[in-house]
């Protein structure tokens, strides 16, 4: 079973409400509350699935978990402001365990503004099971969607891509104060974080917009990370930027006028790139140094 295939069934069953402006298909969902519009995410990490605990300890756990359901709140150009979190343990889990993955996921979301206001918690035979739902606001904002890109956007990028598993994809920072800053200053059209990869989160904006897209290949931000792990794998370091996802960047589009202004004001933390632009016809495709397309097709992590 393929995750995108289960969502557009889920998509297609969901029955419209007036209250809810976006509901299941994008990062977040968007629901009218008695004063303004919320936000509302949930993100689920399953052991063996989303992590080893040989390879993860619990306080980077808790940091994964928070970090993650913040990355989708960014994705929306929003604000994060209270977080519900659900764990269930192992019967055998030892209460220093439990203890440190709770100082992981506190400690993050309070370096973001966040407070953990409840949940849940359940042990059982089977493996660690963590949910976190963040509540955000759009401070009078207008959230970013996957399905506004417009033929001629560019497209842009915030940090480096590929190599995660050598470390990052547990030390990524959720872009929510670049997110938030682009949304105010600048006229974004769409958005979406990079949890998958490139060129398959990429590939929702253009399904949801109903577009194509032209990457630029010499453009694309590969990171050192990238190419230590293309010597292990014999991949390119490209293809791993393309495709590893859990680079937790944020991928945008706006006209190019706007892009142009981002790039000569240069305001934010991280780099920002232009990677490529929008166009009407249909499908992703790579432009070389030489100028020749390719077209390609979006591959990355799929949950299901």
């Amino acid at each position: 079973m393929r995750e995108s295939v289960y969502i557009k069934h889920l998509r297609a069953v969901q029955k419209p409400s007036k209250g809810v402006l976006k509901g299941i298909g994008d990062d977040a969902a968007v629901v009218r509350g008695p004063k303004g519009l919320c936000i509302l995410t949930t993100t689920a990490l399953l052991e063996g699935t989303h992590f080893r605990l040989q390879d993860t300890g619990p306080w980077e756990l808790g940091r994964k978990a928070v970090a993650a359901s913040l990355s989708d709140i960014a994705a929306m150009g929003c604000r994060a402001t209270t977080a519900l979190v659900s764990v269930a343990f192992r019967r055998s889990t030892p209460m220093r365990f439990a203890k440190q993955l709770a100082r992981g996921i506190n400690d993050t979301a309070a370096k973001y503004g966040v407070t953990v206001v409840g949940g849940n918690t359940a042990s059982g035979r089977g493996p660690l099971f963590i949910t976190v739902t963040v509540l955000g606001d759009t401070d009078g904002l207008r959230p970013i969607l996957r399905s506004g890109a417009r033929p001629g956007d560019a497209i842009m990028v915030t940090g480096e891509l590929g190599g995660s598993i050598l470390g990052r994809h547990l030390r990524f920072e959720p872009r929510l104060e670049e997110a938030v800053y682009l949304n105010r200053n600048f006229r974004l059209h769409s958005m979406i974080d990079i949890s998958d990869g490139l060129s398959l989160d990429l590939g929702h904006i253009l399904e949801d917009s109903g577009v194509g897209a032209v990457l630029y290949e010499e453009q694309i931000p590969v990171s050192r990370a990238a190419y230590r792990l293309a010597r292990r794998t014999g991949k390119t370091p490209l293809r791993h930027a393309l495709s590893d996802g859990e680079d937790y960047e944020l991928l945008f589009t706006l006209s190019k006028p706007q892009a142009e202004m981002l790039l000569k004001k240069n305001p934010l933390k991280v780099p920002a790139t232009m990677i490529g632009h929008i166009r009407k016809e249909k499908g992703l495709f790579l432009k070389d140094k030489y100028g020749k397309l390719r077209r390609i097709r979006p591959e990355g992590y799929e949950h299901l």
